[in-house]
C-alpha cells in the first residue's frame, strides 16, 4: 500500500466518522489477505461442551435466579436495528417481477415448484391470521380500496404495495421490533411489545423495575424510541411495572471501510469513500457502554405469544441461574487467588473447577510453573466475562453452532462457530461441521462485571482477526464488505463461555413473515 493510497479529503471524511487512518488501512489488509478461518476440533454434543440440566438442576438454578432477580442485577440488550425487509422479501421479489400481482401472472411467471409462489400462496390464504390484518384493512379504507375484496378477486398488487411500501404500512423499511407480530382479543403486540411483557417475568427487580437496552438504527431511532416509551407506559401500568428504557446507536466509527474486487478503497461517484456498517459485531460497544452487571441477550424476533411463554421464561430464568451458580465459585475462587501463598490442593481444585465446569484448557507448562505463577495464571483463566449460552437441537435453521475450536496445539475452546468462518473447502472441516447436532438460538446471558464489581472492558476479550467479508453491489458496481467480530463469536471469543442444552420450543424466530404462522406466534 502507498502512502498517497488516501487523499487529504478521504482523512478528513475519516475523521468525521471517527475512523483513524491506521485502522482503515489495517481493514484494507484483511479485507486483501482474507479472514482468518477457525480450526474445528470436534462439535459440541450433550455431555461433550454441552450441559444437559435433570429436574433436580434445574430446579436448583431457579432458585438461584429468584434470590439473584429481586436486587436488581438483571437487564436485557436487544440488537433492535434489523430492518424487516427479510421478512418481506419474497413478497417483493414477485412484485418486482410483475406489473400486476394476480393469479394468471404468478401462474405464468412462476412454476408450481417454486417457493416464492408456495409462500405467497401461504401468505394470501392465510392473511386473516396475521396480527397486521386489522391495520392493512383499515390503511387501505383510508384511500376507499376494500381489504377483503381486493383478497377475493385474485388481484394482490394493492394489498402488497399497501402492505410493503411507503404509500401503506411500509413494514418492508421498518425494523422488525415494530412490526405488529401477535393479534391478541382486544389488541396486538409488537416484536418489541412482547421483549418489553418477557422482561416481566425475568428482569423484575424487588422494586418492579425492569431495564431494557435496545440498540437502534439511526433512520429509525424517534419511530422505535416513541414506540418503546408508549408500549412501556402502557404495559408498565396494567402490570405494576417500572420500565427503565435507553437506546444506543451503532457508532459510525465502527464502520468499516469497503474495497472493489482489486482491494483498492471503494469510491462513491463523488470520488469519496465507501464505509459500510460493521455488522452485528459492531454492537460490542453498545454492550460495553451499557456497563451492566448480568445481562440477557436475544434478537428482537424471537418472541412467543403469553400462551407459549411459560417454557421460554422458564429456561431463561435457568441461563441465569446457572450464570450466578458459575459467577459465585469464580468470585469466590478470584479472592482466594489474591492471596499470597495459596495451597497447592486449592490451586489443583481451581484448576479442575476451570477445566470441567468452564471447559477451559490447562495454561501450556502449567504444571512446570511454581504456585504463584499458577495462581497467577489461573486468575488469567478466570477473571474473564462469563457467557452462559443456550443450545438447541438442529433443526436446520440457519445460525452459528457450538464447537471445541483448536485455538493453539493443546489448546482448545468453545466457540460459536458461523458457517462463513469454516473453510470450505477442507473436507475434514466440513465433516465436522456436517457431524454437529445443536445450533445457537441466541439465548445467552453474560456476567460482564468482574468479582470486584467493576464492568470489564469487553473490547479487551473480543478477536479483532474473527472478521466476515462478503460481497456486496453498490452503484451497479461489486464491492467486498467487512464485517466486524460476531457479537457472540469473534466479539466474545474470549470470554468463559457454558452451553446448555435447551428445548426447541424455545426458539421461535420471524425469518420471514410466513413464521408467524407457527405455534408459538399463534393465540388460538
Amino acid at each position: 500500500m502507498t502512502n498517497d493510497l488516501f487523499t487529504k479529503a478521504d482523512l478528513d471524511q475519516m475523521k468525521q466518522l471517527g475512523i483513524t487512518e491506521e485502522e482503515a488501512r489495517r481493514q484494507m489488509a484483511i479485507l486483501e489477505k482474507g479472514p482468518r478461518l477457525v480450526a474445528l476440533q470436534r462439535p459440541c454434543t450433550p455431555g461433550d461442551g454441552i450441559v444437559v440440566l435433570d429436574a433436580q438442576d434445574q430446579s436448583r438454578l431457579l432458585d438461584l435466579w429468584s434470590e439473584t432477580a429481586a436486587k436488581g442485577r438483571f437487564s436485557v440488550f436487544l440488537p433492535a436495528s434489523g430492518a424487516a425487509t427479510r421478512m418481506f422479501a419474497f413478497l417483493q421479489r414477485i412484485r418486482n417481477q410483475l406489473d400486476r400481482v394476480t393469479l394468471d401472472k404468478i401462474a405464468k411467471k412462476f412454476s408450481e415448484i417454486s417457493s416464492d409462489r408456495r409462500d405467497l400462496q401461504v401468505f394470501m390464504e392465510s392473511l386473516r391470521e396475521f396480527a397486521f390484518f386489522e391495520p392493512l384493512a383499515e390503511v387501505m379504507d383510508k384511500a376507499d380500496i376494500s381489504l377483503p375484496a381486493q383478497l377475493n378477486s385474485g388481484d394482490y398488487t394493492v394489498i402488497l404495495d399497501f402492505l410493503i411500501e411507503a404509500q401503506g404500512l411500509n413494514y418492508g423499511s421498518l425494523p422488525k421490533g415494530l412490526i405488529p407480530f401477535h393479534r391478541y382479543s382486544d389488541h396486538y403486540r409488537t416484536a418489541l411489545e412482547e421483549h418489553l411483557v418477557e422482561a416481566i417475568h425475568t428482569v423484575r427487580d424487588g422494586k418492579q423495575r425492569c431495564r431494557l437496552h435496545f440498540t437502534v438504527a439511526a433512520e429509525n431511532e424517534k419511530e422505535v424510541k416513541d414506540h418503546g416509551r408508549e408500549a412501556a407506559a402502557n404495559y408498565g401500568a396494567s402490570s405494576g411495572v417500572e420500565y427503565e428504557l435507553s437506546f444506543s446507536l451503532q457508532s459510525a466509527a465502527t464502520n468499516t471501510l469497503a474495497v472493489d474486487l482489486e482491494n483498492r478503497p471503494f469510491r462513491r461517484p463523488d470520488g469519496s469513500l465507501l464505509f459500510r456498517p460493521g455488522g452485528h459485531g459492531a454492537l460490542l460497544q453498545n454492550l460495553n457502554r451499557c456497563q451492566g452487571d448480568i445481562v440477557f441477550i436475544k434478537n428482537i424476533d424471537n418472541v412467543v405469544t403469553d400462551g407459549h411463554r411459560d417454557q421460554v421464561v422458564h429456561f431463561q430464568r435457568i441461563l441465569a441461574g446457572m450464570l450466578l451458580e458459575l459467577q459465585e465459585a469464580i468470585f469466590s475462587y478470584l479472592k482466594v487467588l489474591q492471596s499470597r501463598s495459596v495451597e497447592s490442593k486449592v490451586l489443583q481444585e481451581i484448576l479442575n473447577f476451570a477445566v470441567h465446569r468452564l471447559s477451559v484448557s490447562p495454561p501450556e507448562g502449567f504444571s512446570k510453573c511454581s504456585e504463584k505463577e499458577k495462581g497467577s495464571r489461573l486468575s488469567e483463566l478466570l477473571d474473564r466475562p462469563l457467557r452462559v449460552c443456550g443450545m438447541i437441537k438442529n433443526r436446520g435453521e440457519p445460525g452459528g453452532g457450538p464447537f471445541w475450536v483448536q485455538e493453539q496445539p493443546g489448546r482448545l475452546s468453545l466457540q460459536i462457530v458461523e458457517y462463513a468462518q469454516i473453510d470450505q473447502n477442507s473436507p475434514e472441516q466440513m465433516a465436522i461441521l456436517g457431524a454437529s447436532t445443536h445450533f445457537s438460538p441466541v439465548q445467552i446471558v453474560c456476567g460482564l462485571r468482574d468479582f470486584q464489581d467493576r464492568p470489564f472492558n469487553l473490547t479487551k476479550f473480543c478477536d479483532p482477526q474473527a472478521v466476515f467479508i462478503s460481497r456486496k453491489t453498490e452503484y451497479g458496481r461489486e464491492l467486498k464488505a467487512l464485517e466486524l467480530p460476531g457479537l457472540w463469536n469473534g466479539g466474545m471469543a474470549y470470554w468463559n463461555t457454558v452451553f446448555v442444552e435447551i428445548p426447541e420450543e424455545t426458539f421461535n424466530p420471524v425469518k420471514t413473515i410466513n413464521d408467524l404462522l407457527r405455534p408459538g406466534h399463534l393465540t388460538t
